[in-house]
């Protein structure tokens, strides 16, 4: 259905019609590659729209729709350069979390932190944290820049645009490297229902829409279960009648305020 309409769209302006003087019935071939470079790729590099003419263009857009046949030496060892590529998810997560611990305890223990917080991001753990932040940025601009499959490197920037998720919350500081590679990479140009299906399943998609946060219908919310199963373990009884939802002590303003603010019914999101 892609390769459908991206045909389409170069087809129809190239086609003739009879009512139009010649002049201006079709487009060059360097208007033509022009034109797909622009629509199609990030816009023509130096000596590109020449390639392609030689090429020819409709071979070229065939070729793009099947980019595991195109040789991206160039990207390659540019991509070598990124230590980002080479962490997993739980590394990621290891780096994240060691950053957010580092920092608590320079605030807990440093004056001069807590009157200046910024300071606190200063620690080799939060550095590391903010180098990775960046090569997330620029590993997506030279792949703009230098890949020659240049019609998944669009339509990759497009979905994740589309199935967004924020890189600034939370736990998607370390799982929208993941999203990006192991969800929206390898379905960008494939069929529309796999991609949704990935990114609905996806743990950086769930934890950006709340998910955490829906209770079904009828269900107990995990915190008031947990808050259960510790009362039916041994606790003295003057315990069980504080943490039991359905106990005598429902009325305490502290126990109330708890409940109040446990998730109920499904998240909007």
């Amino acid at each position: 259905m892609v390769g459908i309409i991206l045909v389409g769209l170069v087809v129809s302006f190239q086609s003739n019609r009879p009512t139009v003087r010649r002049s201006d019935a079709s487009l060059s071939p360097r208007d033509s590659a022009f034109h797909v470079l622009n629509r199609l790729a990030y816009g023509p590099r130096p000596g590109e729209v020449d390639s392609v003419v030689r090429f020819g263009v409709m071979r070229w857009i065939d070729r793009q729709l099947d980019p595991r046949h195109i040789d991206n030496p160039v990207l390659a060892a540019r991509e070598r350069q990124f230590q980002l590529l080479d962490l997993s998810r739980d590394d990621l997560a290891r780096v994240y979390l060691d950053a957010q611990r580092a920092r608590q305890e320079r605030l807990r223990v440093d004056s001069l932190a807590r009157a200046n917080p910024e300071a606190a991001d200063k620690t080799p753990e939060a550095l590391r944290a903010q180098r990775f932040a960046g090569e997330f940025q620029q590993l997506a601009v030279v792949r703009a820049a230098l890949s020659e499959r240049q019609l998944e490197e669009v339509m990759v920037d497009f979905w994740t645009n589309h199935f967004n998720v924020f890189f600034g919350k939370g736990a998607d500081r370390f799982l929208t490297p993941s999203y990006i590679e192991h969800t929206i990479r390898p379905n960008a140009l494939g069929k529309f229902e796999d991609l949704l299906i990935a990114t609905a399943e996806s743990p950086a998609m769930l934890f950006y829409l709340d998910n955490a946060e829906s209770v079904a219908p009828g269900s107990v919310p995990p915190q008031a279960a947990r808050l259960q199963a510790r009362t039916r373990f041994g606790l003295p009884p003057r315990r069980r009648l504080f943490l039991d939802p359905e106990g005598p002590m429902r009325a305490d303003s502290l126990r109330r305020r708890a409940l109040l603010r446990m998730p109920k019914g499904l998240n909007e999101n």
